[in-house]
């Protein structure tokens, strides 16, 4: 983890700027402008650290075992029992997050199960009920031509013994 310098900061100094850092927080709405926010404030080991902790939050409240988030994840069992910790003693952020991160699952499942049911509407086989009408037009239409090919070859014919 990042160290903090040793030189102490006034703690009112210190407070009005973790205060600042809540208020861009809450106060930038777009997902693009979050990402350059965190691409700026953070290095690029501490966001895949964020991320990875966040998951084994997810995984800790969904009853995963220790075993297979460590194996996923390729994190120590200390980074695994401390995020326990923090779900024992209260744990609302990362429950909060979690409950986010259910809801938008829930979410993009619906919008993937309609998706699927637009391409079956558009994809299904038709029933022959459906395809009676086209397929007697069709049907007539063979026969009509049919009529007219052989009425054509008899009046050639004729023609032809009558030269």
């Amino acid at each position: 983890m990042t160290k903090l310098s040793r030189m102490r900061l006034d703690p009112n100094d210190m407070g009005y700027y973790i205060n600042n850092l809540w208020s861009v927080f809450t106060l930038v709405f777009d997902k693009e402008q979050v990402r350059a926010l965190f691409k700026d404030l953070f290095t690029h080991t501490e966001y895949k650290m964020f991320a990875k902790r966040l998951e084994i939050a997810r995984r800790l409240l969904e009853g995963q075992k220790y075993q297979t988030i460590r194996n996923d994840l390729k994190v120590a069992e200390h980074t695994i029992s401390s995020v326990s910790n923090i779900l024992e003693r209260d744990g609302s952020g990362f429950r909060k997050a979690h409950e986010i991160l259910i809801e938008l699952e829930k979410s993009f499942q619906r919008k993937r199960e309609e998706r699927q049911a637009r391409i079956e509407r558009r994809t299904r086989r038709k029933l022959p009920a459906e395809t009676l009408l086209p397929n007697l037009i069709g049907e007539g239409f063979n026969q009509l031509e049919k009529a007219l090919n052989r009425r054509t070859a008899r009046s050639s014919a004729r023609k032809q013994l009558s030269v």
